[in-house]
């Protein structure tokens, strides 16, 4: 990715409504499988992403294409959340056509989108725009760091491969837990992991129709299956979700744990405990040989710690890596 040649944005084309998802998939998964050795993205997901409340579709797709052949070689959308204050980018280039500059072209490309949008913001906060890589992708942090970014957190990716049967954990005296049943269900899930989630890295207060919005638009994957979302309520009222989806992209044996959150007054009691070994459990029962997640790393509700509690070991790890666009007040959880 030194290679600078693809670096300007002219060679890249705004999509606009006319994404090709397959094609989308085929690249994303063959860039994925290159630096990890496997694909963690799906069809159903890419298409869930490439929807959702916070991309414009019109505007914030962009793709690549070999010159001579025509095949995409590169592609990115750009994610901008209410209320405008940290964007994000995210891009996937082919193996073929990595070394070429066009990483570098597409980060610039999410620079430059941020920049444009900088007056969406409220006038006083601070403004930044986001990328991820895998730890793995050596390339992709040198990309960022020309361009100006630094890293800012660390995500781990955890699995527990099962080997005999999946002890459950007891709930805690008070707690009942059902499966998502309806779609009304999914205001419960939209608030506890809202009022979960205020405590950790990355979090921004978006409005409540967005934040439905963002859950109903990932529970129109193909992947989701409401009977892999546990809710647990107290007195009928929700106090901790657990949301799985069908598989860990292209691991079709291994299940994945989209999202966990309990309510800060019910924890430390045991409910993420049961809630983890009971997913477990029905993966377990569904065939699947194991069950995978992703956590910050550096959490201060001590997730991974739970998390090795119930058996999961790190299997791979990310960086998200920080640009600040203007100063201010920061309004993200750091």
């Amino acid at each position: 990715m030194r290679d600078d040649t693809m670096s300007h944005t002219e060679y890249l084309t705004v999509v606009g409504g006319g994404i090709d998802i397959p094609e989308v998939t085929e690249l994303v998964t063959a860039a994925e499988t290159a630096i990890d050795g496997t694909a963690r993205s799906t069809e159903s997901y890419l298409r869930m992403l490439i929807r959702s409340p916070d991309v414009d579709g019109d505007r914030s797709v962009v793709s690549a294409r070999d010159a001579e052949t025509g095949a995409l070689a590169g592609f990115a959308l750009f994610r901008d959340p209410e209320p405008h204050i940290e964007s994000i980018t995210m891009g996937w280039v082919h193996p073929s056509h990595r070394g070429k500059g066009l990483a570098t072209a597409l980060v610039r490309w999410g620079l430059e989108t941020a920049l444009d949008r900088i007056h969406t913001a409220p006038p006083e906060a601070r403004v930044t725009n986001r990328c991820q890589a895998s730890d793995a992708d050596t390339a992709a942090s040198e990309v960022f760091a020309t361009l100006g970014y630094a890293p800012d957190r660390h995500d781990l990716e955890m699995e527990r491969i099962f080997a005999g049967s999946i002890e459950v954990a007891p709930l805690p005296t008070g707690i009942t837990v059902r499966n998502l049943s309806r779609a009304a269900d999914i205001a419960s899930v939209a608030r506890v992991t809202t009022e979960a989630f205020k405590d950790h890295y990355g979090w921004v207060e978006s409005s409540w129709d967005q934040t439905l919005e963002q859950w109903a638009n990932y529970r129109s994957m193909d992947d989701w299956d409401d009977d892999l979302v546990f809710i647990a309520e107290a007195a009928g009222e929700p106090v901790g979700v657990l949301v799985g989806v069908r598989t860990h992209g292209a691991r079709s044996d291994i299940g994945y744990i989209a999202s966990l959150g309990v309510v800060r007054g019910w924890r430390r009691k045991g409910l993420a405990r049961a809630l983890l070994t009971l997913a477990f459990a029905r993966y377990q029962a569904r065939g699947m040989r194991g069950v995978a997640l992703e956590v910050d790393a550096d959490s201060l509700t001590g997730a991974t710690r739970i998390y090795r509690g119930v058996g999961m070991e790190p299997v791979r790890s990310e960086t998200a890596y920080l640009i600040e666009l203007r100063p201010g007040i920061d309004l993200v959880k750091r």
